[in-house]
């Protein structure tokens, strides 16, 4: 008897207990999701991209995947550059942005925030310091000519300790060559920015290393 009226209830409750299962849809791979306590207050997939076109209300983005999309901004959407209130005539082509709201289509978006943050805002004093980043114009043994993304030139080494990386894969010194991009983390040793992780390709932002002792958002 006590067996049959235990089934009885649990029978009861599965509509209740199905209705609080997390059935909201996940962000495709290469995509974000913002965090519904975040200004806008609900779920938000995301895209992140340079500029290459501005025509009415639609923007063109070509991903740091390489990808082609659509962003289609509206009265709605909120603008943001170097973390002030901006409006759409403040973004340009080349621009690189980042954009929070929903699918409309394979490789189109309705953006609900737009926002950009400059190189000198990235990098904050970083640059040349405790990261790396820009073209290689010239290699001499274990010493490397960087024209960096803010356009200034500098000098780095490279030593034993120094992880050469390519999309995940480990590789070589004399697998770079002047023309080629590269960003990495390091530090300054005896007037010298050393690197410690050198990758072959070009910078993206989110790949920017946080400084020591920020957290962990992730």
């Amino acid at each position: 008897m006590l067996k049959r009226w235990a089934i009885i209830v649990i029978i009861s409750l599965a509509p209740a207990l199905a209705m609080t299962q997390d059935n909201s849809p996940k962000p495709a791979e290469g995509q974000t999701q913002a965090h519904p306590n975040r200004p806008g207050g609900g779920r938000f997939q995301g895209v992140a991209g340079t500029i290459t076109a501005i025509e009415g209300n639609q923007l063109s983005l070509k991903t740091t995947e390489g990808k082609a999309v659509t962003v289609t901004v509206s009265a709605d959407t909120q603008f943001r550059k170097d973390r002030q209130p901006a409006a759409l005539a403040d973004f340009k082509v080349g621009d690189t942005v980042t954009v929070a709201g929903a699918p409309a289509g394979e490789n189109a978006w309705n953006a609900r925030f737009v926002t950009m943050r400059s190189i000198g805002q990235q990098f904050g004093e970083g640059l040349g310091k405790r990261f790396i980043a820009g073209e290689i114009k010239a290699i001499d043994g274990a010493s490397l000519a960087i024209l960096r993304v803010d356009g200034q030139t500098q000098t780095i080494l490279v030593d034993e300790n120094t992880s050469f990386r390519k999309q995940d894969q480990s590789i070589t010194l004399a697998d770079f060559k002047p023309g080629d991009h590269v960003f990495g983390r390091g530090e300054v040793k005896n007037g010298t920015f050393v690197a410690a992780v050198l990758n072959w390709g070009d910078f993206k932002p989110m790949e920017m290393p946080r400084p020591q002792g920020s957290p962990d958002r992730r």
